[in-house]
């Protein structure tokens, strides 16, 4: 089991915070005066993250569009095929380095997602002496089957890390983008309109557990239950309510 990382709490309150309150300025609007990029393609920007909070890391952020109120299931399917794909590259390039023992990818959207800005973005984080991969194992991601094509399988966690529904989309490295794109737009137009229609809030979260896969977790968030944050009890549904799931994800993936 790892140690915590250690989040530098002043440092973390000096952060902008516009994830509910729009009169604060985005600082990802201000493209101008963006400091340590590291690349750009089109509207994409990959640089360092202004608050390093968490010590030991290499944190790096992906400002995806020049939309400040967009959203990832909502874009075009050509967009946000290109936002995907920019993203996993940069992963990809960042995992390759020697430097790090594992390497972050997520993104948060919504109010309750654990966001402080709006804006459009995604994160990765080269982790320097912490193995993510030593506390998330392959049967987190396996579960009551929703959907399964050439490209893309996609499950409900069975075992999730916190619950109580995770969907699980897997692929292979060099599956095509497009139609993980699609799969992965497509689960969250189904969270947002079921699961997660009062908070407006997921995240979503890639793994690289070297079996052969990539994985993205969808999670939508609300409340965190107590017996998980008491006691680490995590809960999920039963066969009919996952067959129900099933059904209602199944409207979504066509």
């Amino acid at each position: 089991m790892n140690e915590p990382l250690i989040f530098d709490i002043a440092l973390g309150r000096t952060k902008p915070f516009n994830m509910t309150n729009s009169a604060i300025r985005c600082p990802f609007c201000d493209v101008e005066n963006l400091t340590n990029i590291l690349d750009k393609k089109g509207h994409m920007i990959w640089l360092m993250n202004k608050y390093p909070v968490l010590k030991n890391t290499w944190p790096t952020l992906i400002i995806e569009t020049d939309d400040d109120q967009g959203e990832f299931s909502l874009y075009s399917h050509q967009e946000a095929t290109k936002i995907l794909s920019y993203c996993i590259k940069k992963w990809q390039e960042t995992m390759s380095s020697k430097e790090f023992k594992s390497v972050l990818h997520f993104k948060n959207h919504g109010p309750m997602s654990g966001g402080s800005i709006r804006h459009p973005h995604s994160q990765i984080i080269g982790l320097r002496d912490y193995d993510y991969r030593e506390d998330v194992m392959s049967q987190h991601f396996e579960g009551w089957l929703m959907y399964e094509d050439q490209d893309v399988t996609i499950t409900l966690s069975q075992k999730p890390l916190i619950g109580f529904f995770e969907y699980n989309i897997r692929f292979k490295p060099l599956a095509s983008r497009s139609q993980v794109t699609l799969r992965l737009q497509q689960t969250l137009q189904y969270l947002l309109n079921t699961m997660a229609k009062r908070s407006q809030s997921y995240n979503y979260f890639f793994y690289n557990i070297e079996d052969g896969y990539y994985y993205i977790k969808v999670v939508p968030r609300y409340v965190t239950t107590p017996l998980y944050v008491g006691y680490k009890i995590v809960q999920t549904c039963d066969d009919a309510r996952a067959e129900l799931i099933k059904q209602e994800l199944n409207t979504y993936l066509k």
